[in-house]
């Protein structure tokens, strides 16, 4: 189903050592400058390791980003390999909220599966602040993937995790056993279900969600019991809007990974959120340092949000624009 959606691979090696370990990452090409943040951040905490960076990419990448993965790769020798993807196989479905880039994680592991047995796949809107080497004591051997629940924070920032009859995972980050992947097919079973459910939304009640995380949703279905849950450091969830963490000023000091899930990122220009730091800080050290904050939203929900920057501002004329804006991209048909 996947071993062919590949159309083109771009490779660039640094001096080829093995490696100690493996990162993939689906991405849209506007997604490059985050991402390029994003391995830099992991560079920059994990000097002694030897890591293969994995990017799924929806289109020829611009030379100018190419170029500045290259810088990465001849600063840290590294290895970053880039795949052009054929978008076929994730054709009608959903995406309204996410680009189709979510879906590229079910084609990963046939790029990868003659390469090594153990990978780390991670969402590109995260930041490293941490070594990765507590990922190598992570026993994975039974289990499909290693997981953090999806959780919400209390008053002081610390994880209130589900109840433990109620688990569900989040899946921007997996630490995957590649082998039973494929040997349970979680890609296909989890592309057949949301096709089912996109062709018919009443068949959402057989299986008990509602499919708003859509392939979130369907590796829940399709993992249940075969994962292994492991602590929120490797994924720390942390929503930027100030209306719900306006007095989440730091994270654990065990955090490996932050994970900016919410729509509000550390890239875009309305963002105010003190651990939008993170991102930016690395971004200063990075290829990508003299890139502008983003002022481009796609989303309805990043439209409302511009909205209330501009009336923070004091700018009613272009919020009220995005306002519009807004309501026109979420009832568009």
């Amino acid at each position: 189903m996947f071993e062919n959606a590949v159309k083109n691979k771009i490779n660039l090696s640094g001096n080829n050592k093995k490696s100690d370990f493996h990162i993939a990452f689906g991405i849209s090409k506007t997604f490059t400058y985050p991402v390029g943040v994003l391995i830099t951040s992991i560079l920059e905490n994990n000097k002694d390791m030897k890591i293969n960076f994995h990017i799924i990419v929806d289109d020829k990448i611009e030379d100018k980003e190419l170029n500045r993965f290259k810088e990465l790769v001849e600063f840290y020798d590294t290895d970053i390999i880039i795949y052009e993807i054929d978008n076929s196989e994730f054709l009608n479905l959903d995406d309204r909220e996410f680009t189709i880039a979510t879906y590229y994680r079910f084609a990963i592991p046939y790029q990868l599966k003659d390469l090594t047995d153990k990978y780390l796949y991670i969402d590109a809107d995260m930041i490293a602040i941490r070594d990765l080497k507590d990922y190598l004591n992570i026993n994975i051997e039974n289990k499909i993937a290693a997981v953090v629940d999806d959780f919400t924070l209390d008053k002081v920032g610390n994880p209130i995790l589900l109840a433990e009859d109620k688990k569900y995972f989040n899946a921007g980050m997996m630490y995957i056993n590649l082998n039973l992947w494929m040997k349970e097919q979680v890609s296909e079973k989890s592309v057949s279900i949301l096709r089912e459910v996109n062709l018919d939304p009443k068949q959402k009640i057989k299986y008990g969600y509602e499919f708003r995380c859509f392939d979130q949703d369907a590796l829940n279905i399709v993992l249940k019991n075969k994962v292994k849950y492991i602590e929120p450091k490797y994924n720390f969830l942390a929503n930027i809007s100030l209306k719900h963490n306006k007095n989440l000023q730091n994270v654990p000091m065990d955090t490996i990974f932050i994970h900016y899930h919410g729509f509000n990122k550390p890239w875009h220009e309305w963002c105010f959120h003190p651990l939008a730091r993170y991102f930016r800080d690395y971004k200063e050290i990075s290829p990508w340092k003299n890139e502008p904050w983003d002022k481009c939203p796609t989303k309805y929900r990043q439209m409302r949000l511009y909205a209330k920057f501009y009336i923070k501002n004091g700018n009613f004329i272009k919020a009220m624009y995005w306002i519009i804006r807004s309501i026109l991209k979420k009832y568009k048909k």
